[in-house]
């Protein structure tokens, strides 16, 4: 049987667990996680003083979705939010060259788009039960200076703020344009990523302008699926295993680039089909991103990956789509946007008749009001919820109200990507800091 998304993980209440650190359990001795972050001492400090960002960066945002499910499993409303806040302390400034320190913490509310479209992708990808957690919390230390850097990370960490991102496909609701379902569905209780993260370390090395390289080793199971109901949950447990992954990102351009990456975890788990033999989950994907040839304001993407069927629900993935900016005279900062994504679901979930794919259609528009505030009215349609034929086709139109303030930058409500992390790697002149508010 497959869960809907939304009751895998019944989310809400206070409480701290902090395990003790075993660093077998992410695959590594102690002494070489040591040594690679004493790295960071080693290298010597060339960030100039009048380059140092701020000292202190806060942003807000909050984000209200309104759903009408006209088609699905149970046709209705729906509403959802989440209010975001965040904050990176900068120690260029202080003396502390290149260290950087984050924090982010949630609240989520509303109901399930997905229970009543029967979909397995989420097809709105801030769906969460009601929770409030600290969703990140790491410490970064920053080595090299123009082309060539060297950023390396460790605390609460969130997956696919490194692996597995298309900024053009961030236009999209649907949570596969965020991460492909293939990543979303695996492990345990699901890799690092919204609405429970876990401790890892990650490092991103950029030799050029051209190329980045990213590894990263985090707890096997994030959160404690014993025990969800809290506001954060560290428990490093050698019986968790790890989720070892990488990524190779090759820029063709300042805004065009190949991506490839793969992802396995430590410990099998059970086969789908044959409960009492098991198996490593993992994974291989590859995505292009950028402006369509001979177009300047019609950007696109492909994304493909491959799982393990046997021990998880979705076997291949494959996403695409196109987003036109300024599509409207006297509009230059809307977007209009398509999209597809289909979870192709695995053979081995016998216990649905004829499974096939899930196959989502995506529109949407995104009317820029001012640098906070957001309007983005959107429809998707679902075929074949949950890849069972004998599912209805849900559809579903909605609206996103985004509003954004930050501090002493602006944050952008156009924007996804948390304004307050630095960069960890060569920057793009078009894709430079925002001014000062």
């Amino acid at each position: 049987m497959i869960l809907n998304p939304a009751s895998r993980r019944a989310l809400d209440g206070p409480g701290v667990d902090v395990g003790i650190v075993d660093w077998r359990s992410l695959g590594c001795s102690s002494w070489s996680c040591v040594a690679a972050f004493a790295v960071g001492f080693a290298f010597p400090a060339t960030a100039k003083a009048q380059d140092a960002p701020p000292s202190l960066t806060l942003a807000v945002r909050d984000t209200a979705d309104l759903w009408i499910v006209t088609s699905g499993s149970d046709p209705g409303t729906v509403g959802l939010n989440k209010l975001q806040l965040s904050a990176t302390l900068n120690g260029d400034r202080a003396g502390f060259t290149g260290w950087s320190l984050h924090g982010q913490v949630f609240r989520a509310d509303g109901g399930s788009l997905s229970a009543r479209l029967g979909d397995i992708q989420t097809a709105d990808n801030i769906e969460t039960a009601p929770v409030t957690r600290l969703f990140e919390a790491w410490l970064q230390k920053s080595l090299g200076t123009g082309d060539r850097t060297l950023a390396l990370r460790a605390g609460l960490l969130d997956y696919n703020a490194d692996f597995d991102s298309l900024d053009t496909a961030s236009l999209f609701l649907n949570s596969s344009h965020g991460i492909g379902a293939d990543v979303a569905r695996s492990g345990r209780n699901g890799p690092s990523i919204f609405p429970v993260s876990a401790f890892g370390v990650r490092a991103a090395f950029s030799p050029s302008a051209t190329w980045t390289f990213r590894l990263a080793v985090f707890d096997g199971v994030p959160g404690d699926p014993a025990d969800p109901r809290r506001f954060v949950t560290v428990r490093l447990r050698p019986g968790d295993g790890a989720l070892i992954s990488s990524q190779v990102d090759y820029h063709l351009s300042d805004k065009a680039r190949i991506a490839l990456g793969a992802w396995q975890y430590s410990r099998p788990l059970p086969q789908v089909a044959q409960p009492t033999t098991s198996a490593l989950d993992h994974g291989i994907y590859a995505a292009i991103e950028g402006p369509l040839p001979g177009q300047d304001k019609i950007s696109g993407w492909l994304r493909i990956g491959y799982a393990a069927g046997n021990v998880q629900p979705i076997r291949s993935y494959f996403g695409a789509g196109v987003v036109v900016k300024a599509p409207l005279p006297r509009r230059p900062d809307d977007r209009l946007g398509f999209a597809l994504a289909r979870a192709s679901v695995s053979a081995d979930n016998a216990g649905l008749p004829l499974v096939g794919a899930e196959t989502s259609l995506e529109a949407t528009y995104q009317f820029k009001v001012s640098d906070g505030l957001a309007l983005q009215p959107e429809s998707q349609y679902i075929f074949r919820p949950s890849g069972r034929s004998d599912a209805r086709g849900g559809f579903a139109f909605g609206l996103r109200l985004i509003f954004t303030a930050g501090y002493p930058r602006k944050a952008p409500a156009t924007q996804s990507s948390d304004p307050t992390v630095p960069p960890d790697g060569p920057q793009p002149p078009d894709q430079s800091s925002d001014k000062p508010s």
